[in-house]
């Protein structure tokens, strides 16, 4: 089956994910050369019930498109001061 970066998790936008997921680093832009041909790093979520479509997809020469990285979010925790006033009048 063909693999190229199109159809990798860690593919968003044309940028890389894999370096910010495992070496903590800001994503990469992918060449168009290895996006065409994939890398070692090639990851995808949809490849189960895959023996069932495998004559569909070597047939008409395709890939799977995995579902996409997207970055966790955090929610702020808000915290109030324990204290009536978080400021004092005199150091103004």
């Amino acid at each position: 089956m063909h693999k190229s970066c199109y159809g990798c998790y860690f593919e968003v936008n044309l940028e890389c994910n894999w370096f910010r997921v495992f070496q903590n680093l800001a994503p990469k832009a992918i060449p168009i050369d290895t996006m065409n041909k994939g890398c070692s790093q090639y990851k995808n979520t949809e490849m189960s019930g895959l023996e069932q479509h495998h004559h569909i997809i070597e047939l008409f020469d395709g890939e799977i498109i995995s579902d996409k990285y997207e970055r966790p979010t955090y929610k702020k925790k808000w915290v109030k001061s324990p204290h009536k006033y978080t400021h004092r009048r005199d150091a103004q």
